[in-house]
């Protein structure tokens, strides 16, 4: 009943109360020399972000829309899910089948270093309230991306992963990505006969798949990876998910603070 009777809120600000062009690409110039000149940790997460934020936020107001205008959209963005380090059991994802979708994203984050935390509570560039949950539940399940397309966080899979991003949800900065990143990954790694192959490939799996913002993970994390994607429309791009032994370390318990 709640879902039928809370009025939809605009979807932008007032013209006069978004961010202007002028202050967009004064953010992007400085964050992105940031990130252009400087290597890791010269820059942070929050300039990477303040780049996507200043030239990509009409596509999450995009993003917006379309989550309330299907009926899974609408509901997360009403009750407005996180998927964080403290709001997720990763303890019981870690228990779960090795197939399972919980279970591989437990052990995607886990053995890659990245079970942390990243915090944009506060961006550079700030949109409506809409636009705003959007971009953050898309950042939030970027790794589960990962594991439905069965692709690892190396340079040329994170370029190829952007590719499907992409097709689902135009982004100039996916588009910098996938592009620089194939050219650089080909000439650097001898990659250019996968690049050629498998960035068209996620680009055509991700305009077949199901709009990804519009599913609720947190209903599926028991189920086989497998079962997900056929629900999803997604035919995997690599191998790496589902895995095929348990991790030692596996039930995890989160160390204390």
């Amino acid at each position: 009943m709640a879902l039928a009777l809370r009025r939809r809120p605009k979807k932008q600000l007032p013209e006069k109360n978004r961010p202007t062009w002028l202050f967009r690409m004064r953010k992007f110039f400085y964050h992105g020399g940031k990130v252009l000149f400087f290597k890791y940790p010269g820059f942070t997460l929050q300039d990477l972000a303040a780049v996507q934020d200043s030239v990509d936020g009409p596509s999450f107001t995009l993003a917006a829309q379309r989550m309330w205008d299907h009926p899974v959209g609408r509901r997360l963005m009403i009750e407005q899910p996180e998927i964080t380090l403290d709001s997720v059991d990763w303890r019981a994802l870690s228990m779960l089948p090795i197939d399972s979708l919980g279970y591989n994203f437990w052990h995607h984050m886990y053995t890659n270093g990245i079970l942390q935390d990243v915090d944009f509570s506060n961006p550079v560039v700030k949109w409506d309230e809409d636009t705003e949950y959007a971009k953050k539940r898309y950042r939030e399940t970027h790794d589960i991306r990962h594991v439905v397309l069965g692709l690892s966080i190396t340079g040329p899979e994170e370029a190829i992963l952007q590719s499907f991003q992409c097709s689902q949800l135009y982004q100039h900065l996916s588009l910098g990505i996938m592009t620089l990143g194939a050219l650089k990954f080909a000439l650097s790694e001898g990659s250019i006969l996968r690049m050629l192959r498998d960035e068209p490939r996620a680009w055509r799996v991700g305009k077949e798949a199901r709009f990804l913002s519009n599913v609720y993970y947190e209903h599926l994390w028991e189920r086989p990876v497998a079962e997900v994607r056929e629900m999803l429309n997604i035919t995997p791009i690599g191998d790496r998910y589902p895995v095929k032994e348990r991790h030692p370390d596996a039930p995890w318990e989160r160390p204390s603070e």
